[in-house]
């Protein structure tokens, strides 16, 4: 009885800690998302930028196109 006592302080110490680091997290976004001095764009991946929907850049335009130099 003595060791489930013990789980379950591990358990909550364990749910504590993903909760605080998700609020870190959210809070951290959203300061970019908030602010407008931060260009919070230029943070994000080439990928997400893909599935947001922006418009490629240039660079993406070039190193997505078929022809390959010999």
């Amino acid at each position: 009885m003595a060791y489930y006592s013990s789980d379950r302080i591990e358990r909550r110490n364990r749910r504590k800690a993903i909760v605080i680091t998700t609020v870190l997290y959210l809070g951290l976004f959203s300061l970019f998302l908030i602010k407008d001095e931060v260009a919070w764009r230029e943070y994000l991946p080439a990928g997400l930028v893909e599935l947001l929907g922006e418009a490629p850049t240039a660079d993406s335009a070039v190193a997505n196109t078929d022809n390959i130099r010999p």
